[in-house]
């Protein structure tokens, strides 16, 4: 099992808990439905991770919203 928090809007956070699949980061966003575009940055067990990169079983997974401001 996996642990994937991704942003809704601004303000959520949407929790999720999946059966485990050997793919890459990137692969999962296409399986949630996520577009790419509006992930700035991933987080796997609190560790910063390209899309590329594969996860391990039991990893939590953290997909961070593009930041902007001024």
């Amino acid at each position: 099992m996996i642990s994937v928090k991704t942003p809704i809007n601004d303000n959520e956070v949407k929790f999720l808990t999946l059966e485990y699949m050997d793919i890459t980061l990137e692969e999962l966003l296409t399986e949630l439905k996520i577009d790419k575009q509006h992930i700035g940055s991933v987080l796997v067990n609190g560790v910063p991770k390209k899309f590329f990169d594969k996860f391990e079983d039991n990893s939590e997974i953290y997909f961070l919203p593009i930041l902007s401001g001024g």
